[in-house]
């Protein structure tokens, strides 16, 4: 699906003053000296200038004597770099945190705010324990946002329709369902999407993916994705959802231009096309939104198979310099940092800080916290390792050929052969 996220954010300051005792015998206490001397080289790929202005100055005004430096790799020298590097601190996607505690990387955190000295309360409790689960009921990262899906709706179009509003916890199959109860005759329309993401998130909700990476075969006629294209094909013909081919950085879309009662998105929806949109038109943009928690599978209403967890820093378990790094990630944590960064026009991600869920308009913002990330073992499709654009080439080919269906010149059964025939010949490109 979508390349690993790395988010590099965040810093804090805490004031308490305890000792704790690592499983191999070091001492590394919750606060430690403002005074002390220390090099932290830190594992990311984040901008020198970027890092530096947003977020490595700040730690200094409380640790003026540690130097940071940032530590530059690539995918295929990584193991080489943390090899002659010895950098102190990773900030690693989910999906790194998994290889790092595989080949034992990283540091157990547990034993540095076991006394409640440092405490985990106000950080999202079902991220932490999902980071715990993968490491055998420890803690060796502390995660620092996230991104979730949530059902954005129209609340006028459903209060002027008498149409009760979207649940928290709501299937696919719920949301078309609520999307028919909308009259296609008066040009509204009940539900949203471009159609190839639309694809996309029913396709990563049930566990499968475009692209057998083993067998290097694509598996769009597959029934698995055949039933998802029926899904979408049928919404379309009972004029319960529009599909319009859209540049996906276009703001005006159908639910922003109140065409369209519902759609699910990322968070960064609302910076993206919502508050852009009520920036450039000011009083003018009246659009009455809220959220509702979801989509969820009918077998698992309380988890989201959406959650992206990014920005979780952890020590190595090499370092020289682990005092210095667990108050480095302290500072990344905390949630007076995490209300400041919230703030940022720019920043588009989640702070796992539960206290610190930015709500300036009074949207139920909850909506994207109150379900539990999936611990299913489902993996991405490391398009890296394709052919050049494979990603983007292949969600262009599902879109033409969707649309192909929809204005009637293929049947359905030919759009999907023409898929899968167009998605190998491009897989075997070299």
């Amino acid at each position: 699906m979508k390349k690993r996220l790395k988010i590099v954010l965040t810093i804090m300051v805490w004031s308490l003053l305890v000792v704790a005792c690592s499983p191999n015998k070091e001492s590394v206490k919750y606060e430690g000296d403002p005074e002390m001397t220390a090099t932290l080289k830190v594992l990311t790929n984040t901008d020198e200038r970027y890092f530096k202005e947003k977020y490595g100055d700040l730690f200094k005004v409380k640790y003026p004597n540690i130097e940071i430096q940032l530590v530059r790799y690539t995918p295929a020298n990584i193991d080489k770099v943390i090899k002659e590097e010895k950098p102190d601190i990773f900030i690693l996607s989910i999906e790194e945190y998994k290889e790092y505690l595989q080949k034992n990387r990283v540091y157990d955190l547990d034993a540095l705010f076991s006394n409640e000295a440092f405490q985990l309360e106000g950080i999202h409790p079902e991220i932490v324990n999902y980071l715990r689960q993968m490491g055998n009921e420890k803690l060796y990262g502390l995660p620092t946002e996230f991104m979730s899906k949530a059902v954005f709706y129209n609340k006028d179009l459903f209060d002027k329709y008498g149409i009760p509003y979207p649940q928290d916890g709501m299937t696919w199959e719920e949301i078309f369902q609520l999307a028919e109860r909308f009259p296609a005759e008066d040009g509204v329309y009940g539900f949203y999407k471009i159609f190839s993401d639309l694809v996309e998130d029913l396709a990563w909700s049930r566990g499968v993916n475009p692209i057998n990476t083993k067998e290097m075969k694509v598996t769009l006629d597959t029934a698995s994705y055949k039933e998802i294209f029926e899904m979408i094909w049928d919404a379309h013909d009972s004029k319960s959802a529009t599909f319009p081919e859209l540049d996906p950085f276009e703001v005006y879309d159908p639910f922003v231009t109140g065409k369209s009662a519902m759609t699910v998105d990322y968070n960064y929806y609302i910076k993206g096309h919502i508050n852009w949109a009520k920036a450039e038109q000011g009083n003018k943009f009246n659009l009455n939104w809220d959220l509702a928690s979801g989509p969820v599978l009918e077998s698992s209403r309380e988890t989201s198979p959406y959650f992206q967890i990014g920005g979780i820093y952890a020590i190595n378990a090499d370092s020289e310099q682990k005092q210095a790094a667990w108050e480095y990630i302290k500072f990344a944590s905390s949630e007076e940092l995490a209300r400041v960064n919230s703030k940022s026009l720019s920043h588009l991600g989640l702070f796992t800080r539960t206290d610190a869920i930015p709500n300036p308009d009074g949207k139920r913002m909850e909506a994207f916290y109150n379900l539990k990330p999936d611990v299913s073992t489902h993996s991405f499709v490391d398009y890296d390792l394709l052919p050049p654009r494979t990603y983007t080439n292949l969600k262009g080919i599902i879109g033409s050929e969707a649309k192909a269906v929809m204005v009637g010149a293929k049947t359905r059964d030919e759009a999907i052969a023409s898929m899968q025939e167009r998605g190998q010949r491009l897989l075997d490109e070299k």
